[in-house]
């Protein structure tokens, strides 16, 4: 039998159609990944090929074709069920595996290699908005297969595609390789793996000295990571299925990647960890990881980025530079970019932000704040939710600031006044007109799609907030246009300006719905906010406005308990908000109810 390195030996050599003078300097050329410590090496591995007839006259004989036929590859299987931990982001709204690199989508320059390498039995296993998957069939005359659990990792997919195991490669559709990696035969079951210094987002391999996976885990350290395309052999794909059949039922399986799976059986699961330059295997697991591919960012936002910043700021698209993706935003993506030395945020709205913004209230808020000089960042927004700022260098760090410096509070009530006085007069105010109780409904109606019941879960607290509401109705403030979400991370401030900005959730609302989280931070019978307020009204509130002003406090944070739990329920974490917008909210209760029934009774 062909020893290992003799068939890498061979296996380079057939990736070459020309007859070969130096086989030595050409395998060590073409080898990505460990195997020969020199061509030194190589050269008596030629002579012992070229005794047993393997070799001749630099090519590769008919008998070591019949030799290595047992270590042909069958077929593969591309997993591409995932996406939605990236394509919840509508700039990333399609499939990872279509996004695109050189007019070619990830996905179909796999297939494409595949191919190359004489592949063609390819099995597609698809789950997340699976329809754009379809095209490949006809196209390609690949297999698809439906993942229909999508809250299981993706040890479902590689289970749903059991019947096609047993020689077989097994693909990430969101990888990318500059060259191509698979060949026609390959000599046993192995994982490509990559050395990173960072690996707290991945999963480590530990090995023997021959290589063989004996353990894969996470760790918060550096170490050689899963990473990139697999193969399983035959007798390793039956064992596979055979676990598979017994465990896939059991919830602590069907949260596993794959790789953990077979982690689980080490003992049973002859793998080698194949170890690969970082240079030559790329896959992006969240949106900064993208910028590693060149210009894959750009290619798939949209055709309208590139046109829509020319056309904003007068430039050519070859002016655009330094694009970087930032992770900041909850709902939104990100980025800033450099035309003509100057630097701009580009913001791409979020798919799921289309259910709770009201684009046309937010343009209509960010061209008064930009008037009334409370936001001085703006440069372009439209209904569509694109927007271009000017990026504000060497601001502040609010943590620790916001709220403990009282200064800064009474500053920021100031700039919330001004923009108020710009839009108390609003002749067409009932088409951006904003009730938070009704918003909030909204949101927890939909959530309880998910959820189940929410009304029934906070049954109390919305009986009760409605009642508070209802006494604030009757105080008769007069509405405004109002921010909706005033926090520290809208605020912008550095030694020579101070910025309000995101007005997504703006609307015509309750003034006092602006200081939900400006005045969360004190204890309510605190003085910080009677000078709060008082910086807002340029004298001292009375005791109804003082009221007032901490009711829609808790309006406000129980809105945004409405919005934490939607957004948990289409799986975008919320952090720790939903907790502190439920504890605000209670204490805003208990504190304002029976005040205002000294003032309007029972109701």
């Amino acid at each position: 039998m062909i020893t290992y390195k003799e068939f890498e030996v061979i296996r380079a050599m057939l990736n070459c159609d020309e007859c070969l003078d130096d086989i030595p300097l050409y395998v060590m050329e073409h080898m990505h990944y460990y195997v020969f410590k020199s061509q030194e090496e190589i050269k008596k591995l030629v002579i012992s090929l070229e005794k047993k007839r393997y070799i001749a006259d630099g090519r590769v004989t008919k008998a070591a074709l019949e030799e290595i036929a047992p270590l042909k590859v069958k077929n593969a299987v591309i997993l591409a069920a995932g996406g939605s931990d990236i394509s919840s982001k509508s700039v990333y709204s399609m499939p990872k595996g279509l996004y695109v690199k050189g007019g070619e989508t990830l996905i179909e320059r796999q297939i494409r290699q595949l191919k190359e390498a004489g592949i063609n039995d390819i099995v597609v296993v698809v789950g997340y908005k699976q329809e754009m998957y379809f095209f490949l069939a006809e196209k390609y005359d690949v297999t698809l297969e439906i993942n229909p659990d999508l809250k299981k990792n993706n040890i479902n997919s590689l289970y749903v595609a059991r019947k096609h195991l047993g020689s077989s490669y097994i693909c990430n559709c969101d990888n990318y390789f500059e060259e191509n990696p698979f060949s026609g035969y390959e000599y046993n079951s192995y994982h490509a793996t990559v050395y990173k210094e960072n690996a707290g987002n991945e999963l480590i391999v530990r090995k023997n000295s021959s290589g063989r996976i004996l353990e894969v885990h996470s760790a918060e350290k550096s170490g050689e990571c899963i990473y990139g395309h697999a193969y399983i052999d035959e007798s390793l794909g039956r064992r596979i299925i055979s676990y598979l059949q017994d465990e896939i039922d059991d919830f602590r399986v069907s949260s596993l990647f794959w790789e953990e799976f077979i982690s689980r059986h080490a003992e049973d699961m002859d793998m080698y960890a194949r170890e690969y330059s970082a240079d030559f295997v790329y896959e992006f697991d969240s949106i900064q990881e993208i910028q590693n591919i060149e210009s894959l960012f750009l290619e798939n936002v949209s055709d309208r980025i590139n046109q829509k910043i020319c056309e904003v700021l007068g430039c050519g698209e070859n002016e655009i530079r330094n694009i970087l993706i930032l992770q900041k935003g909850l709902t939104n993506v990100l980025f800033t970019f450099v035309v003509k030395g100057v630097t701009y945020i580009f913001r791409y709205p979020g798919e799921s932000s289309s259910f709770f913004i009201y684009r046309k209230n937010e343009v209509r808020a960010q061209k008064i704040a930009a008037e009334s000089g409370v936001d001085g960042t703006y440069i372009y927004i439209d209904e569509g939710g694109i927007k271009i700022s000017k990026f504000v260098s060497n601001c502040w760090n609010l943590t620790g600031i916001y709220y403990h410096d009282l200064e800064l509070m009474k500053r920021l009530a100031r700039q919330i006044r001004k923009f108020h006085d710009a839009g108390f007069d609003m002749p067409d105010w009932e088409e951006f007109s904003y009730n938070p109780m009704v918003e909030c409904q909204r949101l927890m109606q939909e959530a309880s799609k998910m959820k189940g019941n929410l009304f029934d879960i906070f049954k109390h607290e919305w009986e009760t907030m409605w009642k508070l509401y209802n006494y604030a109705e009757k105080d008769g403030i007069k509405k405004t246009m109002c921010h909706n979400d005033i926090n520290q991370d809208n605020c912008l401030l550095n030694d020579d300006s101070f910025h309000i900005i995101d007005w997504e959730f703006a609307g015509f609302n309750d003034p006092a719905y602006d200081f939900g989280r400006v005045i969360a931070g004190y204890e309510l019978d605190s003085p910080a906010i009677d000078e709060i307020l008082e910086a807002y009204f340029e004298r001292p509130a009375t005791e109804r406005e003082r009221l007032h002003w901490i009711a829609y406090m808790g309006i406000h944070n129980w809105y945004y308990v409405g919005w934490a739990v939607y957004k948990e329920s289409i799986n975008e974490s919320s952090r720790d908000w939903m907790l502190f917008f439920y504890n605000q909210a209670k204490r805003v209760m208990k504190y304002t109810l029976p005040r205002y029934e000294k003032i309007y009774g029972e109701l």
